[in-house]
């Protein structure tokens, strides 16, 4: 594990001098996910009784290695197309109208709803009148913990997405308004508490997850576009891991708001199997099962969510399965059932797999980072790649980029657009 973590490192930093010292590139996210993770596992090496196999060390490393200059080589070719075109950087911050401040009063008054209906559907659904209770049980029947049926109807996703939508959109406000103008906006800032609290509402902390760190690369963007990166930039880092270290304790709480058994576990086991075992759960797959493993729908690990709806949209008959994401015992750990985003891979398309889709996730990535940078100020392709660059991070824990990637990831686009034309639309002078 030490051999690994090491050059994980050198990969990381490589990236990092390859994309001009940017800490949001895909690459430094990418890698930077697997390094942390190494890092953890090998601590954890002796507990878990973790023996890494060759295999598990070629996929890591060739992954990050074929990731590291698919995305240099789409860097480059961009850079080239974009030449022919002009993009005009504007440095004045975004200003809050008193227009945009009436408007996104109002937009909060909706969040409001919002929640309030998705509690009230929660607690019929459930049948559980007691929220926190209602909420752990859809928690448990949604990751197939207890066997139940929640008959939750259509529109409710929708309702919780919009206020995601609605929280970044307002976190990039709430962000400037920080960064540049130093100045503390409440309306916008109970927007994005909103925003990150509302997925909680299903037990889903992973979303929230997602949310926190898109935030983070909207803030590096506004803090980058201040003043390019520099020594004196360094307090953002600080900022970050004093940020993250506050994370992992309220991370570890909220395990208990949607039912998790916490009467057994330490805030050092708890980071290991979030944040290490990950790699020791590949180790163990590679290990033990062979594979690609040939299930009833073509890529079924892989585009989880993404078949359902490209079932409805070419009427194609979608057995019902379940994902194959069983619970590791190492040594007398529980080292949770989650094992990179290679296992998805490796699992329905085998090592052709990892060298296919990692070039994919590299090249959209990057197309979208590039596209993110090209303009100064609020714009749809930061909140696309903010919300994307999570996922790319999250490479580490599991297959969130094809997992989130799916018919609710292009209503959020739908609903950002919308909000950009209703908040930010200038009025006309009378």
């Amino acid at each position: 594990m030490i051999f690994l973590t090491f050059v994980l490192i050198i990969l990381t930093f490589t990236a990092y001098y390859l994309n001009q010292r940017s800490l949001v590139s895909p690459a430094i996210l990418f890698s930077g996910g697997l390094t942390i993770a190494a890092a953890i596992a090998w601590i954890n090496e002796s507990a878990w009784n973790l023996q890494l196999d060759f295999r598990t060390f070629l996929v890591i490393t060739l992954g990050t290695i074929e990731f590291i200059i698919v995305s240099y080589i789409t860097n480059f070719i961009f850079d080239v197309i974009s030449r022919h075109f002009s993009y005009p950087k504007n440095k004045n911050s975004l200003s809050i109208s008193n227009y945009v401040g009436k408007r996104i009063k109002i937009v909060l008054l909706i969040q409001v709803i919002i929640v309030l209906i998705s509690i009230i559907i929660i607690r019929r659904a459930t049948g559980i009148s007691d929220l926190m209770t209602a909420i752990n049980y859809v928690n448990y029947v949604q990751n197939g913990f207890i066997k139940g049926q929640i008959n939750l109807p259509s529109y409710f996703s929708v309702l919780l997405i919009f206020n995601t939508a609605v929280g970044l959109t307002a976190g990039y406000v709430f962000l400037e308004e920080i960064i540049i103008n130093k100045r503390f906006t409440y309306i916008p800032f109970f927007n994005l508490i909103f925003g990150l609290a509302t997925p909680i509402l299903t037990g889903a902390r992973g979303d929230s997850i997602v949310f926190i760190i898109s935030l983070a690369v909207l803030g590096y963007f506004i803090a980058n576009e201040k003043s390019s990166w520099s020594s004196a930039n360094t307090k953002y880092v600080i900022l970050g891991i004093v940020g993250a270290i506050l994370f992992l304790f309220v991370f570890e709480w909220s395990a208990s708001l949607v039912g998790r058994n916490m009467e057994d576990s330490n805030l050092g086991e708890y980071i290991s199997t979030y944040f290490g075992a990950e790699i020791a759960n590949l180790n163990e797959f590679i290990k033990n099962r062979s594979f690609p493993i040939h299930g009833e729908v073509f890529g079924q690990q892989t585009f989880v969510t993404i078949l359902p709806t490209l079932s409805r949209v070419f009427k194609f008959a979608l057995p019902e399965y379940k994902l194959d994401i069983p619970f590791q015992i190492l040594n007398g750990h529980n080292t949770g059932n989650v094992a990179t985003i290679f296992y998805s891979w490796l699992y329905d398309f085998g090592y052709a797999g990892v060298g296919v889709l990692t070039a994919v996730v590299s090249v959209i990535g990057e197309v979208c980072y590039k596209f993110a940078k090209q303009k100064s100020g609020f714009q749809i392709m930061k909140l696309v790649y903010s919300y994307m660059a999570a996922l790319i991070a999250l490479s580490f824990f599991s297959n969130r980029f094809f997992e989130n990637l799916n018919v609710n990831f292009i209503y959020m686009i739908i609903f950002w657009i919308i909000l950009k034309f209703i908040l930010f639309r200038q009025e006309k002078n009378k």
